[in-house]
């Protein structure tokens, strides 16, 4: 039981909405007996398994993006669109990164009943996103501009919904400079003039 009330004491916090087996090593627990602890855990619903690895003692499912490494993925498209005000519904939360499929697969991951949406984004377009204050923690969700960006590249089926009302939330100058620092496609940087005209 100690080793439980250790991971209770330095993972059970605010400020750590997740956690992974390799960090238990920090407790000084062998990772044999880690597994069989964290098993444990989950069975008694203490904690919950976010996916392979990764655990949280949180009941939201907004921490599946803590499991990916800092600065490599933000929350996107609709989602982000809600976040911002621009949406009045609560879609799935969908992030974008540039580490899929190396560190996560990309598709749909059920986490605690919601589906939580893996996209890759090239490196090269994966910019411009800031932390969103949500609750105890900062979320990283694209800003406005390459909100709209993004949901012009991906297609986003809901776009139609969104736009007009993310339109009066962007800074004009702001989106035209990342149009010509991003290498977007030709079909997007057309479609995105006509809309600001």
């Amino acid at each position: 039981m100690k080793y439980v009330n250790r991971i209770r004491e330095y993972f059970n916090r605010s400020d750590k909405p997740v956690f992974s087996i390799h960090e238990l090593r920090v407790l000084g627990i062998p990772y044999s007996y880690a597994k069989m602890l964290l098993s444990l855990m989950v069975r008694r619903g203490e904690i919950v398994r976010v996916r392979k690895g990764w655990y949280t003692f949180h009941r939201d499912p907004v921490v599946f993006i803590f499991t990916l490494p800092p600065t490599t993925a933000y929350y996107g498209l609709g989602f982000a669109a809600y976040l911002h005000g621009a949406w009045s519904q609560v879609p799935n939360p969908e992030i974008l990164t540039y580490v899929a499929p190396r560190k996560i697969r990309v598709g749909v991951h059920s986490f605690l009943g919601v589906n939580i949406i893996v996209r890759r984004i090239s490196r090269r377009l994966f910019n411009d996103y800031m932390l969103y204050r949500y609750e105890n923690w900062l979320l990283p969700v694209s800003t406005p501009e390459k909100t709209l960006l993004d949901i012009i590249y991906y297609n986003y089926p809901f776009q139609d919904e969104i736009v007009d009302d993310l339109i009066n939330k962007i800074s004009i100058l702001k989106i035209r400079n990342l149009l010509k620092e991003l290498p977007y496609p030709k079909r997007v940087k057309e479609k995105i003039s006509k809309m600001l005209k």
